[in-house]
């Protein structure tokens, strides 16, 4: 007869053989009891679930960005806004600054949730507030990839520890268009197979006018080299066959002084979209409201409570189109 001993021995060492090999019991999970989840399955872009690039062009007044736009001196901007619409977006609640800028525009909050209101704030906006944690939150770590890149290194200090760890690429710094532009081109190349969220910043308008002034000719050409970093991401698109599947979002923190270098009441900014949904402007703060509600997220139940609210609706043209119809299915007929 075994002994009791025996038995007990027996069934511990086959015990070790089964986690030795990776088994599990039949219909159980690693600690016996709830099945085990498959793995997350990484998230890929499509037109219904596209991707999002949200650009920053620091400090570019909206009159002037209009200036150029009217003189074909924009083509790649010319473009987004054909497809979308351009909207006038006001700064409001803080100093027209760049960190209270960027706060809201990567949050949605307002300074009083931030605590950022001018550049003399200093630390981080407070941890979960950010899209890129909000997103991880709802979609999942697969669910979305986050990107972040910078030209001014107190953007990225906006990002508490906790946001840097849901930013897949996070790459802060004090640099031009010529060291961001490559950066971001790399970031769109890597994460071509994955559906993502990406923030570029660029901070050449906000730095010729500062040096040269709003009403330069260095402030336009620093404008111009954004557009064609602009116009080298929408090729890169094309050739992964993803500009369908890719909305842009480019705006700026704030405007410029007319006839200064300095932004000190300057709260004129503005929106350049591909995205036909947009159909109205607002502030600073809608815009992040608008990019979560297109990756699915219920922004109304987000907390705290976002100061924006999504810009999107009817397509104007739709709108007056359906309203001109139901007139004339009104209208008594003609006698």
């Amino acid at each position: 007869m075994i002994s009791r001993f025996a038995l007990s021995f027996l069934a511990a060492a086959f015990l070790t053989v089964c986690q030795s090999c990776g088994a599990e019991p039949s219909g159980s999970g690693p600690d016996g009891g709830v099945p085990a989840k498959p793995p997350e399955q990484p998230a890929t872009a499509s037109a219904d679930r596209p991707n999002v690039i949200l650009i920053s062009w620091d400090g570019l007044d909206r009159a002037v960005l209009k200036e150029l736009l009217d003189g074909g001196k924009l083509p790649n901007l010319a473009a987004l806004v054909k497809a979308g619409s351009l909207q006038d977006i006001e700064v409001k609640g803080h100093e027209t600054e760049t960190r209270p800028g960027h706060a809201e525009m990567l949050t949605g909050l307002s300074a009083d949730v931030t605590g950022i209101r001018s550049n003399f704030n200093g630390g981080a906006v407070p941890a979960g507030t950010t899209v890129f944690e909000r997103l991880k939150v709802a979609l999942g770590r697969e669910g979305v990839v986050t990107i972040m890149v910078t030209g001014k290194g107190y953007v990225g200090t906006l990002m508490p520890e906790e946001a840097r760890q849901a930013i897949d690429t996070f790459d802060a710094g004090s640099r031009p268009s010529t060291v961001v532009g490559p950066l971001a081109l790399a970031a769109i190349e890597k994460y071509k197979e994955r559906r993502y969220l990406a923030f570029f910043h660029f901070l050449d308008p906000d730095s010729a006018g500062h040096g040269y002034g709003r009403d330069s000719a260095q402030y336009r050409n620093a404008t111009v080299v954004c557009d064609e970093w602009l116009g080298a991401m929408v090729e890169a698109l094309k050739k992964q066959k993803l500009e369908g599947a890719t909305l842009f979002y480019v705006m700026a923190d704030h405007g410029f002084d007319p006839g200064g270098r300095m932004h000190s009441n300057a709260p004129d900014s503005w929106l350049a979209t591909n995205d036909k949904t947009v159909t109205k402007g607002g502030t600073i703060a809608d815009v992040p409201a608008t990019i979560l509600a297109r990756f699915g997220v219920d922004v109304a139940g987000l907390k705290p409570e976002l100061l924006g609210k999504p810009l999107t609706g009817k397509p104007a043209g739709k709108e007056a189109g359906e309203k001109k119809s139901s007139e004339a299915r009104t209208e008594p007929a003609a006698r």
